[in-house]
Parts: C-alpha cells; structure tokens; sequence
C-alpha cells in the first residue's frame, strides 16, 4: 500500500474503532436505566434509523469521492449537495411515515408512537453525517475525520451520562443522545469544510446517475446482515442457536476496524485524478486481502481456545461458528475490492444487481440450512453468499479492473476454507497458522520488492 492509503486506513479503523468502544460505554447506562422491554423499543428504533438513514445517504459517499477527485468540479456545490440532498430525502421519508406512524408504532410494540420521531433523527443524523464527512474522505483529511467522530461518540457518552445523573432516563433519552451529538457533528464539519472547498469547476453532471443504484445495494447489505439472526429467531430451533450466533458475531468484529477502514480510503484512491494506475492498485489490493486473510485465518484457528476461555462452557458451540464468520470476513475484503472495477466502470448498477442477488439468496440458504444445522448453517450461509457476491464482481469489472484469477481464485478457496479451521488438533492448527503466516508474508515481501 501507499504510504498515504495506509495512513488513511489506520485513522479510519481507529474511528471505527472508537465507534465500537463508544457502544461498549453505553451498556453500563443501559443495564441499569432501562429494562429489558424498553432497550429492545430502542434496538427497534435503531433499526427504523439504519434503514431511514441507509435510504437518505442516496449513494451519495461514492459519488462525491468520485467528483471530488476530478479535479474539474466545482467542489463548493459537491458540498452543497452534500447537506441539501439528504436533508430533502430525510424531509420527503418524514413526511411519507407520518401517515403510517400508528401502524408502524403497534407493529414494532413502541411504547409511543412519539418515539419514532427520535428513530427519524437518528437516522437523519447518521445520513448526513455520514455524507458530510465523505467529503473530509475525497480531501484525504483522515486526522479531521477522526478527530470529529471521536468526539462525537465521546460527547454521546457524556451526554447520556448527564441525562441519567439527572434522573431523566428511558427510550427518549437513549435516542437523544445519540441523535443529537450526530446532528451536531455534520453541521461543525459542514462549517469547516467551507474552508477547502473552492468555489468555480464545472457541476457535478451525472452524479445522481452514479450514485443512486448504490441505494438498494445498501440497504440489501442491512439485509444481508440481519437476515441471519432474524431467521434464526424466528425458526422453530433451539433458541440457544441464535445466542451462538450473536457471540461469534461479536467476536468476529475485532475484523471489522481494519476490513471498513481500508474500504473508507480505498474509494479516493481510486478516483484520483488522471488514468489509474492499475499495477499499483492491483499490488495494494491484494496486500489488503493478504492481511485481512491472515487476520481471519489467526481467529479461525484459534476459535475453540478463544470460545472455551472467554466464553466458556456454556458457549463452546460456538467455536463451530466463529471459523465460519471469520472465513467470511476475509470473503467480505474480496468483495470490497471487487467493486473497484463498477466503481471505475460507473457501472454502479452491477454492485446494486449483484448485492440484491446476494441478499435474497442468503434468505434461501438460511431457510435451507438453519433447520438443519442452527447457527452454524447461518455462517454458512453468509460465507457462501459473500464469496458469490465477490466471484460475480470481479468477473463483471474484470474490463475496468482486470485481476488475476490463477491469484485471486485460490485466496478465495482458502478463504472459504477457514470455515473447517477450528475442527484440526491444536498441533495441526499451529502447524497451519505457521505455514499459512509464512507463505503470506513471503508474497507481501514479493509485493514490496515489486512496488520498489
């Protein structure tokens, strides 16, 4: 990678990071101030914010760091179009779910149908945080974004922190807390952003052409990241499967901060100014997918020691699970990368096309594989759907960005292959965690001699 995409990377996983932390602080609160009821009224609410928001970013970050990379186009309105698009699209869902708000209250078992204005801000505020920031992104201003959502996430916990002292608690108060650090943060960054964002350029024509399809591949991704535990809820299985689940799921997220980061500063470095340089993004690619590779392949074969000493007894089923969520961590990095060649292409549309195909067929394999093999047959789900999902993006952007198959078609087996990592004997899983680790750097030093 460039000195500048690793750097990038790193301040971006360490936001996420602090994202993660910050949900961590809040359990405390939510332990204490709320009962079991209320907090499932909030992960309801949270649930309405992920979609509300999820439609409101309208595709926008790819897009904007598509434009701002151009270097002909007129930024200042880029950034006008950051804050007004979304503000209109929150305006316009607000108003299409007021009719319907009772309806949604009794279906969701709200308390209030009061409180799903605080799931509307929520998710406004997340849209357009979220798309403000994009802009920090396509300036490649790293320590700016991390600055700011660190600072929002810590003024979430202080705030909610305050409002409980005060004896002032319940669902409102959970939301608020969130909703309002968010909203405060997009309008400091916008403030900001003035500054280095100049005026004069041609408009951003067909920016909403590519941005738009990205909509319903992202709210296919919420589904694709929920299905699986909803339907093991729902399924008549041993409820104790979806508790597996749920503690591999979290395990698995100490993949993420580098996985997101790395997805966070690619897009710039794509969109630069001038024809791209295919060797180079070719050879930091698949450094990421090395990494991401060892990464996973660490935790899966080291599933049964980490489920049997933090988890313990009562949890040790999920040592079948975990392998499987990590293989399909690493198959999700493929994924990222693959849709370099759409990205490039302007072709969006494959990846909302791919991403919806992927989406409903990970509905059928849960449906298939969860009476049969409970959590486990979740994991395999999502690892098998992720795998899809990258194989048919790299051969549909193989044009814009041509990849190796005798490469990249192995990694991808090997990835799949983690799901079986935790099953070996403890020397054989040592065994493979060397050679695996030996080969991998082995390429990575290949790699570096090559950029040099």
């Amino acid at each position: 990678m460039s000195a500048s995409l690793r750097r990038e990377t790193v301040l971006y996983a360490a936001a996420t990071t602090v994202s993660g932390l910050v949900m961590l602080a809040v359990l405390p609160f939510m332990s204490t101030a709320l009962t079991p009821g209320q907090a499932g009224e909030v992960g309801s609410l949270r649930s309405i914010a992920d979609v509300f928001g999820g439609i409101a970013v309208l595709g926008l970050p790819a897009g904007l760091l598509k434009y701002w990379q151009d270097g002909s186009t007129d930024r200042r309105r880029l950034l006008l179009m950051a804050i007004l698009l979304p503000a209109a699209a929150c305006a316009v869902l607000a108003a299409a779910l007021i009719p319907v708000a009772g309806s949604v209250a009794g279906l969701l078992r709200l308390s209030s149908p009061g409180l799903l204005v605080h799931g509307v801000l929520l998710g406004a505020a997340t849209a357009l945080v979220q798309v403000v920031l994009t802009i920090y992104r396509g300036d490649g201003r790293a320590w700016s974004y991390f600055t700011i959502q660190s600072a929002r996430g810590i003024a979430s916990v202080l705030l909610l922190a305050i409002l409980v002292w005060e004896g002032i608690s319940g669902v409102s108060t959970f939301l608020l807390a969130r909703w309002a650090p968010a909203l405060a943060a997009a309008a400091v960054a916008a403030v900001m952003a003035v500054s280095f964002s100049r005026s004069g350029g041609a408009p951003p024509n067909g920016l909403m052409r590519f941005s738009l399809p990205l909509v319903p591949a992202g709210l296919a991704l919420l589904v694709l990241s929920s299905a699986d535990m909803l339907m093991l809820r729902a399924m008549d299985i041993d409820p104790s499967e979806s508790g597996f689940y749920e503690w591999a799921s979290t395990a698995a997220l100490a993949l993420t901060p580098f996985t997101l980061g790395f997805g966070m500063a690619w897009q710039r470095h794509i969109f630069r100014e001038g024809r791209p340089d295919y060797d180079a993004l070719g050879r930091s690619s698949l450094r990421f997918i090395l990494v991401a590779l060892e990464a996973a392949m660490l935790l899966a074969l080291a599933s049964p020691e980490i489920v049997s000493i933090v988890g313990g007894e009562e949890y040790l089923p999920a040592a079948r699970v975990l392998p499987m969520l990590a293989g399909a961590n690493a198959l999700y990095a493929f994924f990222l990368v693959a849709q370099t060649g759409p990205m490039l292409s302007g072709r969006t549309w494959w990846i909302a096309f791919v991403t919806i195909i992927g989406a409903a067929a990970n509905i059928v394999f849960n449906a298939r594989l969860i009476p049969l093999f409970g959590a486990t047959g979740a994991a395999l789900a999502t690892l098998g759907t992720n795998m899809f999902m990258a194989a048919c993006l790299f051969w549909l952007g193989r044009k814009s960005f041509p990849v190796s198959i005798p490469v990249m078609l192995p990694l991808m087996i090997a990835a799949m292959c983690l799901g079986i990592a935790g099953q070996p004997p403890l020397v054989t899983r040592l065994l493979i965690a060397a050679g695996g680790t030996a080969a991998i750097a082995w390429v990575l030093v290949l790699l570096r001699r090559a950029s040099s």
